[in-house]
């Protein structure tokens, strides 16, 4: 399964299906970006995606992703569910969408179901499909990291189960290295992002050899230095 940057499955493979990534990148704005490209591989590959936002509303993703070219806003609640665990957030109402909202990011029984509910409309028209969790940082900060760990273990056995590949996303430099070293054995593979110097770098755990590769922001969005 492609992740969906230009040149980058030339340097660091696809992505194996039904399987649950570890997503680690700074806690920098373009963080969004990086897994928009997921989710824009997806759509373009007829691919239904999930997407669960604990730190960004849906709305704003729908922007940002419109600034690159690429129009989320038609394919929502179409082939492109959101899980929305940040809008209860907001001090004033929301713009009203059909979104799936759940109400907040410590109440991870309701955020199970949601989830749930939106792999249930994906499985209603393809047998795979994909999802983007942003971000576990948020649930390890409402919830113990014993609580996170169980919540990703159950989330994360179905999802496979409904044929979704799923890029769970942490934020380096927020948690303590046991932390990261669990949900890192938990998982089928992980995905690094490095930001190092003004540099981007990209790494797969599936394609050790290979290294870390270079890949740079554009207009039309990010790419593999080749």
């Amino acid at each position: 399964m492609k992740f969906g940057i230009p040149n980058l499955i030339d340097a660091v493979g696809e992505l194996q299906e039904k399987s649950n990534i570890l997503f680690m990148i700074p806690p920098r704005p373009e963080k969004t970006l990086f897994v928009s490209h997921y989710v824009n591989e997806g759509l373009n590959s007829h691919q239904p995606v999930v997407y669960v936002t604990t730190d960004i509303s849906p709305a704003e993703i729908e922007a940002k992703a419109k600034t690159f070219g690429w129009n989320f806003t038609d394919h929502t609640n179409k082939d492109l569910f959101f899980v929305d665990c940040y809008s209860w957030a907001l001090e004033k109402k929301p713009v009203e969408r059909n979104d799936i909202r759940v109400s907040g990011p410590s109440s991870l029984d309701d955020l199970s179901l949601s989830i749930n509910q939106a792999s249930c409309e994906v499985n209603k028209t393809s047998q795979l499909g994909r999802v983007v969790f942003q971000s576990l940082s948020t649930l390890l900060i409402y919830n113990s990291p014993g609580i996170v760990y169980k919540f990703c273990q159950v989330i994360g056995a179905r999802l496979k189960s409904c044929g979704m590949t799923t890029l769970f996303m942490v934020e380096e430099g927020m948690h303590q290295s046991d932390v990261i070293a669990t949900l890192e054995h938990m998982m089928d593979g992980i995905v690094e992002v490095r930001f190092e110097e003004g540099r981007w770098f990209i790494s797969s755990s599936q394609i050790r050899s290979s290294g870390k590769v270079e890949v740079r922001i554009t207009s039309k969005g990010i790419e593999a230095i080749r």
